[in-house]
């Protein structure tokens, strides 16, 4: 036999995110996700200049589309639905 009982548990919920470049805010669709955007989270290693730092960015599908331009080597594309088995 089970018996249960009711418990509360708090998490954190994004509210918001903004574009660390153009500074507008990412939208959400009519079901409450966030648009696509580039989400980076980089812990820097020993010997680096920021040392045990942990940087977040968030980049609108916008300012992505003008940053990878100006790339020496171009972004290297594979689509991502053909490699699904």
């Amino acid at each position: 036999m089970r018996t249960y009982k009711t418990i509360s548990v708090k998490k954190q919920e994004i509210e918001e995110i903004y574009c660390n470049v153009c500074g507008k805010p990412i939208q959400k669709n009519n079901h409450g996700y966030f648009e696509d955007h580039l989400h980076i989270e980089k812990t820097w290693g020993y010997n680096s200049k920021y040392d045990g730092e942990t940087h977040h960015i968030d980049v609108c599908q916008s300012c992505y589309e003008k940053w990878v331009k100006q790339f020496m080597l171009s972004v290297k594309e594979t689509d991502s639905k053909k490699n699904i088995s």
